[in-house]
């Protein structure tokens, strides 16, 4: 693979899980919204860990710290946390079948959901518990199919990487 196409590829894709992550929604669309943002940096820090750590989630924390009108520094925070505890782990996680690869990361997008919490709740910002909670499960549920999806544009990517 060449070093500019997955470059490319994770700017791309990140690029498209802001927009999905800004897009508004009604109520009931809304608290099943996955989250998009951390669902792409994990997958990244899992397959290419080089150009994505630690520094990529900590700007685009920031950005979606800017974006959403929350806190500065609180996305980058819990993305920072969340892509070094993935770092961490991923050698462990690659082995298991996808299923229990997004039991397993379910808890990794559970720790960034807490420290949004713990953020909101020292800033005094109270959510509804159906917007704080189901995320969770749903991006823990879109892993699989998100991951097929990312290998795929990644596979083409390494035959064709003008083809993004």
């Amino acid at each position: 693979m060449t070093d500019r196409a997955p470059r490319l590829l994770i700017l791309f894709t990140l690029l498209v899980a802001f927009v999905l992550q800004l897009i508004e929604l009604p109520y009931a669309l809304a608290v099943l919204r996955p989250l998009f943002v951390p669902l792409v940096l994990v997958y990244w820090a899992m397959v290419v860990p080089q150009p994505t750590g630690l520094f990529t989630a900590w700007v685009a924390g920031l950005l979606l710290d800017a974006l959403l009108g929350s806190v500065l520094g609180q996305h980058a925070l819990g993305l920072t946390v969340m892509v070094f505890v993935t770092l961490q782990v991923r050698g462990i996680l690659s082995l298991y079948p996808i299923w229990q690869e997004a039991l397993a990361l379910t808890g990794v997008f559970l720790l960034y959901s807490l420290i949004m919490f713990w953020v909101d709740g020292a800033t005094g910002h109270h959510a509804d518990p159906w917007l704080q909670w189901l995320p969770i499960l749903t991006t823990g549920l879109c892993w699989p199919p998100a991951f097929a999806l990312l290998n795929a544009m990644t596979r083409r990517a390494q035959h064709d990487p003008l083809a993004l």
